[in-house]
């Protein structure tokens, strides 16, 4: 998983070929599995597969507004619309995202470029498609558009340590000395995609604790149903996990009452290494 990590990218243009049965049989035994997996809040989902072809059985047709290409299926899922939920959510689907990738899938998060009601029309009260991603082989040459959105979007640029991460006592720097399991995993979430490339999740490393807290961008993504910047934190939040069970150690969330106040920022929840 660590390296999928590593050597994932958005893939908006694919290869003009279907999945073959073995490729869809393993595609829904990854999504089948991680219909039992919990976020750090607890929450579950149910995960879908659509061949985007209309002349197959289960095919559907899914509006992305001219952003892919040759698009030979989609996975998505559904989930309330609580914070809590939205970042359960991110947290689980970059898991299966990252399980893809492991094969050599090629995926892209879709939060805000698709149309919903493409993918499924009926939904319950306060629940909401957060995200969907086409599955499918990459192509060997990206699409004018595709190298212009990634331009757009900055996608190679991340921000720096020193804005990202800190040290939650003195609300400074990291040292230099920090810890090699912690200093790998914040590596990994420094990779971690994010809606616009705005990269919102700021941590506080804290001995054997790290405290993730959000810094929104204001007045972004205001025509959504829902913080798609919450999606963003579960997936940082699954790379964080990724990376400690690397080393062995185990995560345990917690969300704390007493936890800091930081201007501007908004506490999320905490990960204890074990």
């Amino acid at each position: 998983m660590r390296d999928a990590i590593t050597k994932r990218v958005s893939t908006r243009s694919f290869l003009d070929q279907d999945l073959s049965k073995t490729d869809i049989e393993f595609i829904l035994s990854v999504i089948e599995k991680y219909q039992s997996v919990k976020g750090p809040f607890g929450n579950q989902f149910e995960f879908t597969f659509n061949l985007n072809n209309k002349s197959e059985t289960n095919g559907k047709k899914i509006g992305t507004y001219g952003l892919l290409k040759n698009v030979p299926a989609f996975i998505g899922g559904v989930s309330n619309n609580t914070a809590e939920s939205i970042v359960d959510f991110g947290y689980v689907f970059e898991h299966i995202i990252l399980e893809l990738t492991k094969k050599d899938y090629g995926t892209c998060w879709l939060g805000g470029t698709f149309k919903r009601n493409d993918y499924r029309k009926k939904l319950e009260d306060n629940q909401v498609i957060p995200a969907i991603s086409p599955v499918g082989f990459s192509a060997k040459k990206r699409t004018l558009r595709d190298r212009a959105l990634r331009t757009s979007a900055q996608s190679n640029n991340r921000l720096d340590d020193d804005i990202l991460f800190h040290d939650y006592q003195h609300l400074k720097p990291l040292p230099e000395d920090l810890d090699i399991i912690i200093k790998q995993s914040l590596c990994l979430v420094k990779r971690a995609p994010s809606a616009s490339n705005k990269q919102p999740w700021r941590l506080y490393v804290d001995g054997n604790t790290v405290h993730f807290y959000i810094e929104r961008t204001p007045n972004y993504a205001k025509f959504m149903s829902y913080d798609i910047q919450l999606l963003d934190i579960g997936i940082a939040l699954s790379h964080f996990d990724v990376g400690i069970r690397y080393f062995s150690k185990k995560p345990s969330y917690k969300k704390y009452s007493n936890a800091k106040e930081i201007p501007n920022q908004e506490y999320v929840i905490s990960i204890d290494i074990k």
